[in-house]
């Protein structure tokens, strides 16, 4: 089914000039969020998703070269579940880049290349790390001029932290914010809002079809590898759908005032931040409306794959 006649059952039409082109770049098998924030772009009318690109995660433990295979078929997955034959994907890079100027060969990144370089600006939702932005970006400089980084990853301003998604490629992280692209970060401070219930999800997103039921039973069956006392983001029966942010930030108003611009920080070794008065300016946000974010996900959902 094409992803159009998805979208038809929502019953939305967004004016047409509201429309973004976008590409996700998601390292869909790492955890168990990234298939919640995949969906809610695809039902998104105003998106016009050209594409998803798979995304490494390198660094978790168990993994050797094969992560981004695990991400693919993930993505190849959720698709089939949610029945959309017609939207592309793409294998990103396997791994790291080696050095901040190394620009890898991959299909994602030549997809990213061949979109960014026709008209108008291309959104890139990253949901991990940055690894195929930064390939893309390396391999052809002249396409940052029109590429908007949607950045769902960093440490809180000022000083930063280790975090997870620079963690799984900092090279990457430090290309993309001495290029030329524009940014737009959420940040972890940001993106830990986004915490729910798995009541809530069993209520709101079970029931929503073969996928709702996939999306449910994979972030329950995650919750119980992933739980462990000593990690203060888990409780036992809560997750954040961090990777939402990549939506929120285009579905909100530009009217709220809750982003500030920032010079795009040095990130030291140990992934903390170093002021750079000489840096680009990025955009990053203080906050989002997570109760619009999340009402909007399951409605989606409800719309798209509920009972009729």
């Amino acid at each position: 089914m094409k992803r159009r006649e998805i979208l038809n059952r929502i019953g939305i039409t967004p004016p047409p000039a509201s429309r973004v082109r976008l590409i996700v770049d998601a390292d869909a098998k790492n955890e168990a969020d990234d298939q919640f924030a995949i969906m809610h772009h695809l039902l998104t009318p105003k998106f016009d998703v050209l594409g998803i690109v798979a995304t490494h995660f390198e660094q978790k433990a168990g993994y050797t070269c094969r992560s981004m295979e695990a991400s693919y078929g993930e993505i190849e997955k959720l698709l089939r579940l949610a029945d959309m034959d017609d939207v592309p994907f793409f294998r990103g890079c396997v791994s790291p880049l080696r050095s901040i100027e190394d620009a890898p060969e991959s299909e994602g990144a030549r997809f990213i290349i061949q979109e960014a370089r026709k008209e108008g600006k291309l959104f890139i939702a990253v949901q991990g790390a940055m690894t195929n932005v930064a390939a893309a970006l390396n391999r052809a400089p002249d396409i940052a001029q029109n590429l908007v980084v949607l950045w769902n990853g960093g440490g809180p301003y000022p000083k930063g932290r280790q975090e997870f998604n620079v963690m799984q490629d900092p090279d990457a992280a430090r290309a993309v914010l001495s290029s030329a692209a524009e940014i737009w970060q959420t940040d972890q401070s940001v993106y830990c809002a986004l915490e729910v219930s798995l009541a809530e999800l069993k209520s709101r997103v079970f029931p929503c079809g073969p996928i709702g039921r996939y999306l449910y039973e994979q972030l329950e069956a995650e919750n119980h590898v992933e739980y462990r006392p000593d990690f203060l983001l888990r409780s036992g029966e809560n997750w954040v759908l961090g990777d939402n942010t990549t939506i929120a930030v285009l579905l909100m108003s530009q009217f709220r005032g809750n982003w500030h611009m920032e010079h795009a920080p040095i990130i030291k070794e140990d992934l903390t931040y170093q002021e750079n008065p000489n840096g680009k300016l990025i955009r990053v946000y203080d906050s989002i409306d997570v109760r619009m974010t999340l009402e909007d996900l399951y409605a989606k959902l409800a719309l798209a794959y509920g009972k009729n």
